[in-house]
C-alpha cells in the first residue's frame, strides 16, 4: 500500500516520488525521487534515443551492416593504395552508426599488410607479414554511407596514420 510522503508524493518502501515542480523539469518529463525526508536522491528522467544521433555499435563483429561497410571500405582502400600487397583489418577500435537517409558508419580500425599481392580474392585467408620491415600497421578512420534498400554504398572519407 502506498503511503503519503512528506514531499507530497507517494511513498513506496523508503523512497518517495513527486512530479516535477519546475517548468524545465516538467518539459523534460522529469520525476525526482526523494527519500522520506523529501531530499532529492536522483533524477528519474525518461531518456529516449536521439533521432539522427550517433550510437556506438557494441558488438561490431556480429553487426552485418557494419561488416558489409567495413568490407567495402577495405576494398576501396586497397584499390586506392599504391602498395603491392593487400591490407586487411586487424581489429575494430571503435564503430558508430548514424541513421540518416540510410546509415552512416563511422569506423576506426587497425589494418595490417598481408602476404597476398593485389588483387586478393579472399582477404580473410591472407596471413599478415611476419617480417618487421614488411609488417606495416596503420590506424584508419572510415566513414561509409549505406542505403541497403538501394544496394548503394559510398566511402565518404578515409584517413590513415
Amino acid at each position: 500500500m502506498a503511503l503519503p510522503c512528506q514531499a507530497g508524493g507517494t511513498r513506496d518502501d523508503r523512497l518517495c516520488w513527486r512530479a516535477p515542480s519546475r517548468r524545465k523539469e516538467a518539459e523534460r518529463g522529469g520525476v525526482f525521487w526523494t527519500d522520506a525526508s523529501a531530499r532529492p536522491v536522483l533524477p528519474a528522467l525518461k531518456w529516449r534515443r536521439l533521432e539522427g544521433g550517433r550510437e556506438s555499435i557494441d558488438n561490431a563483429d556480429n553487426d552485418e551492416g557494419l561488416q558489409q561497410a567495413l568490407r567495402f571500405a577495405m576494398a576501396e582502400y586497397n584499390k586506392a593504395s599504391n602498395d603491392m600487397y593487400s591490407s586487411r583489418v586487424v581489429r575494430i577500435i571503435r564503430a558508430r552508426r548514424q541513421i540518416v537517409a540510410g546509415v552512416k558508419y563511422m569506423i576506426k580500425v587497425e589494418i595490417g599488410r598481408t602476404t597476398c599481392p593485389k588483387p586478393a580474392a579472399d582477404l580473410q585467408s591472407c596471413a599478415f607479414h611476419d617480417a618487421p620491415q614488411m609488417a606495416k600497421h596503420n590506424i584508419c578512420n572510415f566513414v561509409v554511407y549505406s542505403v541497403p534498400w538501394l544496394n548503394k554504398m559510398q566511402l565518404l572519407s578515409s584517413s590513415c596514420q
